[in-house]
């Protein structure tokens, strides 16, 4: 399976506080099914973080796994989650934001209730500028959750202008008067998801859960191998699958 959205670069974010943490987070993933994950740290334009640290880090934690044996079952990308704003193509292009693998798809996300047309001019100048915006925990924004009577999707029409979806793995473990659990679920029967991340932060803090979301997809999803690693293989080979 692939985590395409993780916060276990240690000390850079609200996520891991230590390289122990970090690779602790990574062991928990890999027993869950986990072959590779991505690292997003935050990036805030008030709060930018820095590449070169990132980076760095990612190679401390690779050659730590490498010497505690644990290399040979995951492989990790950098990247970074980003909270929208104005000149995000711009430093994207500048090297300043680290897009996912290296890749042109770049995850972002917004306040809870930013507006949608905020959310659809922001794919529109992401896609002008030749990125692929993926929409980070997209479950989580109230103007997404409905669209007006009689017209398609929120998904459906981000996903027609040319945006990925992600959804968090930890919300399909609710039960059925879970609001956030059955839009979830209603979105992968619907196949207007693309890729999951478990947006892990620390172990005793929003640790990697993936039980739920995989007994869910593997029943329901029409092409459950598609979410669960196909698409996100192709979005390392750098392909745009939906355009």
């Amino acid at each position: 399976m692939f985590d395409i959205h993780s916060h276990i670069i240690y000390g850079v974010d609200d996520g891991s506080r230590s390289i122990e943490e970090s690779i602790q987070l990574i062991e928990m993933d890999i027993k869950q099914g986990v072959t590779d994950i991505i690292a997003t740290p935050h990036y805030y334009v008030d709060h930018p973080s820095d590449p070169d640290r990132i980076l760095r880090r990612l190679e401390a934690l690779q050659k730590q796994l490498r010497e505690q044996g644990l290399d040979k079952g995951i492989r990790l990308y950098p990247g970074n989650e980003v909270l929208w704003f104005e000149s995000m193509a711009e430093k994207l292009s500048s090297g300043e934001i680290l897009p996912l693998g290296n890749t042109r798809f770049t995850l972002v996300e917004f306040y809870p209730e930013e507006s949608w047309e905020t959310i659809l001019r922001a794919v529109r100048k992401l896609r002008n500028a030749g990125w692929r915006p993926i929409i980070a925990h997209a479950e989580r924004f109230f103007a997404l959750r409905t669209a007006p009577k009689g017209e398609q999707s929120r998904f459906s029409e981000l996903i027609s202008q040319g945006a990925y979806i992600q959804l968090s793995t930890d919300p399909f473990g609710g039960g059925f008067f879970d609001s956030t659990s059955r839009f979830c679920k209603t979105a992968v029967k619907n196949d207007e998801v693309h890729f999951l991340g478990t947006d892990m932060h620390r172990p005793d803090r929003r640790p990697p859960v993936w039980t739920a979301a995989v007994n869910y997809i593997e029943k329901k999803a029409d092409r459950p191998d598609a979410l669960l690693q196909k698409n996100a293989e192709r979005m390392m080979r750098n392909e745009d699958f939906i355009w």
